[in-house]
């Protein structure tokens, strides 16, 4: 089983997010210290709570602005993974622990002890816990979201021309029809036949010329599939195929003609039909 921690993990984040990101995480910080008044808070006035507890929003912020506008562009590199994304908010955690007792320490400075800075620093990581871990589930659903997304087979897209000149490279022929209404063409030596719809009938149209010219004016009609040295079909009429590799033939709607597919187009015909 592959190590989720060694999973590559990159969220290129813009910085309009990263932005909104920093000041959610400042007022985050704030409330939590002025409602749950810890480190005695608490028997101070509550102006001074007030304030004491919006510096602490405002060095968060100011440290948040620093790792990730001037140091991560820095440090995360391409094979950033899960593993260094969670040691990584550890450091600016401890970070923002650190200059968050700095800050108290000048507001109280005869209470600067060192284990009341890894106190400070602990704490920092702990209270960092649950706005961290949304911020990761977030990036991982937009991950997740990106992937499908990038996974996503597309529907093929068909493209049609209203009307079509058909002279399968002959000069003197002049055949316009609507492509929609081509059922296939075949050729016979040096002859093409159109079969086209015409209401409830088929309609033939025979021109000397040849079948690759009249794949070539076809070819902005992105319907048509050439399965044969002799035959190109209209995918729109297409009901199945029928028989394997060897012998695949396709059988087309309205009539009861079995196309063959030669064995060098078995394989794409039958990514597109089945």
């Amino acid at each position: 089983m592959e190590n989720p921690f060694k999973k590559p993990f990159t969220v290129k984040e813009p910085p309009k997010e990263r932005i909104i990101f920093i000041l959610a995480f400042g007022l985050f910080i704030f409330l939590f210290l002025f409602i749950f008044k810890p480190f005695g808070f608490a028997q101070l006035e509550v102006k001074s709570q007030l304030l004491i507890c919006l510096g602490f929003g405002l060095v968060t912020i100011f440290m948040l602005f620093i790792f990730k506008f001037l140091i991560e562009p820095i440090v995360i590199k391409s094979n950033w993974t899960f593993g260094k994304s969670i040691i990584w908010g550890f450091v600016i955690a401890s970070s923002i622990g650190a200059a968050n007792y700095f800050y108290v320490s000048l507001i109280f400075p005869e209470i600067f002890m060192f284990r009341y800075f890894l106190l400070a620093v602990w704490t920092a990581i702990l209270v960092a816990i649950i706005p961290v871990t949304i911020s990761y589930i977030i990036s991982f659903n937009k991950m997740y979201r990106q992937a499908l997304k990038n996974a996503a087979i597309k529907p093929e897209e068909v493209y049609w021309e209203n009307e079509v000149n058909i002279s399968c490279g002959n000069e003197k022929n002049d055949f316009r029809t609507n492509p929609r209404n081509i059922l296939y063409l075949s050729s016979n030596d040096n002859y093409v036949t159109i079969v086209t719809i015409k209401g409830d009938a088929l309609v033939k149209k025979h021109m000397r010329g040849t079948l690759k010219a009249a794949e070539s004016e076809l070819k902005k009609n992105s319907s048509f599939f050439r399965c044969h040295k002799c035959y190109i079909v209209n995918s729109k009429y297409v009901d199945h195929l029928t028989g394997n590799i060897q012998n695949m033939k396709i059988k087309l709607k309205l009539t009861d003609l079995e196309i063959p597919v030669s064995r060098t187009r078995a394989a794409e015909a039958a990514r597109k039909f089945r």
